[in-house]
């Protein structure tokens, strides 16, 4: 081989063996360093003054030792309240919001939390609500920011001031510590919530028993209001009705004396027919759905009565244009179902009425036609003049 041609290989070997390091770099694709930034120099002047700041708006209560005035979250300076799950937490924080809430206060800032919110003293009004809740007992003094400046020294001065005065006051989170229950008072107690327990719960049930005995006592009482109310109803319908249908009966009674003074088988005059008519049944008209109060033995009578009633009525309407004998038969038929009516309604109420002793009579025979002598001058006695006997109907 050429002495040329090794020497141009080993060249051709060595740039790239030189140019690995730099063709990994690029095949990996890492970018290459950013240029350098350049640096100010340390003795420059700051871009915000050192000192507090101020921060104005209307504050709300966070908790008790939080505010939010505005968009920023302030914690006040030099106190710490408890949180709202221990004890007195509630209570400062109610406090708080009765200071500020709603107010407008201006806040000096002197530092921030790690979370970045403010802490700064606030006053509304002119009054500090921290030095307040201090006062109170509902916050105690907490150490923060630079004690060597002396607007935070005599802030210090001051909270520990006020709550020296409210431990010897015992005032809220300084209230004594409760003591121990005694196990033996707690043991009473327990017993004492059971025996209470055991007796409300036989006062309930006492009560559920009482209440129920009394709807049964009351439901019962007003049954058998119900049933005095109803039996007056009865009573007095029964009367009502037995009295009507005893006018009836007395009406019906006189018309067959009437009727009895004229021819058997001739229709009734029309000067004496238009004074035959019975008396009208006002009150049975007025009363037909209250006959469900009278029993069936006394319902049953008065619906045949009424019936024949009706049915005497029309023939007496036409009594100029009927046999006398029938208005006869009509109306002792009539007599028999009103004196049948009288009966059962006494019996439904417990009327018992004693048959008065009577002389035997003889049984009237059938009426005839009697003679116009006779129609002329009407005896006293006769077949066809006999006065039905009311006893027997």
């Amino acid at each position: 081989m050429p002495k040329n041609l090794i020497v141009a290989l080993q060249a051709v070997v060595v740039a790239l063996l030189l140019s690995a390091p730099a063709f990994a770099k690029t095949t990996k694709g890492e970018a290459p360093a950013p240029p350098a930034v350049p640096v100010p120099k340390v003795d420059a002047e700051a871009l915000v003054p050192p000192g507090p700041t101020k921060l104005e708006g209307t504050a709300q209560a966070v908790d008790g030792d939080e505010i939010r005035v505005g968009d920023s979250r302030v914690r006040l300076y030099g106190i710490a309240a408890p949180d709202m799950s221990a004890r007195m937490g509630p209570e400062a924080r109610v406090a708080l919001d009765g200071l500020i809430g709603g107010a407008r206060v201006t806040c000096k800032v002197f530092d921030k939390t790690p979370e970045g919110d403010a802490i700064a003293q606030c006053e509304v009004g002119g009054k500090d609500p921290a030095l307040e809740l201090v006062a109170r007992g509902l916050a105690a003094v907490y150490r923060s920011g630079n004690f060597n400046d002396s607007e935070q020294q005599a802030f210090a001065e001051k909270y520990d001031a006020a709550e020296a005065q409210a431990r010897q006051q015992d005032a809220g989170l300084w209230q004594p510590p409760a003591p121990a229950a005694d196990p033996q008072a707690a043991a009473q107690e327990r017993t004492k919530a059971r025996v209470l327990h055991y007796a409300g719960f036989a006062l309930l049930i006492l009560a559920i028993f009482t209440v129920s005995i009394t709807r049964l006592s009351v439901a019962r009482r007003d049954r058998v209001e119900r049933g005095k109310r109803r039996e007056e109803q009865r009573t007095t319908l029964s009367f009502a009705m037995a009295a009507e249908v005893e006018i009836v009966l007395a009406t019906a009674r006189r018309l067959v004396e009437q009727i009895s003074t004229h021819p058997a088988e001739r229709p009734i005059p029309g000067a004496a027919s238009a004074a035959l008519a019975l008396p009208s049944t006002t009150f049975w008209s007025a009363n037909p759905a209250r006959l469900h109060l009278l029993p069936v033995e006394a319902t049953v009578p008065l619906l045949r009565f009424h019936a024949q009633y009706e049915d005497a009525v029309r023939k007496l309407s036409v009594a100029s244009a009927v046999p006398a004998n029938t208005l006869t038969a009509a109306l002792n038929t009539l007599v028999e179902y009103g004196t049948a009516a009288v009966t059962a309604i006494e019996a439904s109420i417990g009327i018992e009425r004693h048959a008065e002793a009577a002389p035997d009579q003889p049984k009237p025979a059938p009426a005839t036609t009697p003679t116009p002598a006779a129609a002329a001058s009407p005896a006293p006695s006769g077949p066809a003049n006999s006065k039905p006997d009311p006893a027997a109907h």
